[in-house]
């Protein structure tokens, strides 16, 4: 090989790669505008979806009153700050164990709103926050609460989960919130 195959070498291999960057650049601030309206982005089985549900939760989550975000409230800030440094090394565990909260507090608001209720009875979560829908929980924050379990069911069964960031403390910050006023909750 003589040194002008070589050069033609690298200029046929570096041609569309040059071409690439040269329209992304070009279209840079065209194409921001543009990803927001993206519904499904996926990279190695990581999806954008979830953090795209995320961001609606968190709309819905500002508009119902009188609820203190987990991420403020004193009782809540260590719990919170755990599970993000979890979601650092494990999203999914996070996300799980933040579910596993919000289970939990739902136990206890059940117990209190339905005393004589056998236990064994109401093992299902979606059994419990069915019972505790119009009585403790509001239509929005039921709502809140099948679209938080849809999104640990996507992180649970998602073969690689790996989203960072905000999406993951807001879901842990939204779960928290609701698992506190679940837990507070007196008849």
């Amino acid at each position: 090989m003589d040194w002008k195959e070589f050069i033609s070498q690298i200029i046929d291999s570096l041609a569309w790669p040059l071409v690439v960057m040269f329209i992304v650049w070009q279209l840079k601030d065209k194409l921001g505008d543009l990803l927001p309206r993206l519904r499904k982005v996926k990279h190695k089985d990581t999806e954008l979806e979830f953090a795209e549900l995320v961001t609606e939760l968190v709309s819905e989550a500002k508009s119902v009153e009188n609820v203190v975000p987990a991420s403020e409230a004193p009782n809540s800030k260590e719990n919170f700050d755990f599970l993000v440094k979890l979601a650092e090394i494990s999203p999914r565990s996070a996300v799980l164990e933040s579910f596993r909260a919000v289970e939990s507090a739902a136990s206890i608001a059940l117990t209190k709103a339905y005393p004589d209720l056998e236990s064994n009875n109401a093992r299902n979560p979606m059994q419990m926050f069915d019972l505790l829908r119009g009585k403790v929980l509001s239509d929005s924050q039921f709502k809140q609460l099948n679209d938080l379990r849809r999104l640990r069911n996507k992180a649970a069964h998602m073969e690689d989960f790996s989203l960072h960031g905000t999406p993951i403390e807001a879901y842990i910050d939204i779960a928290l919130t609701i698992a506190n006023g679940l837990a507070s909750y007196e008849p």
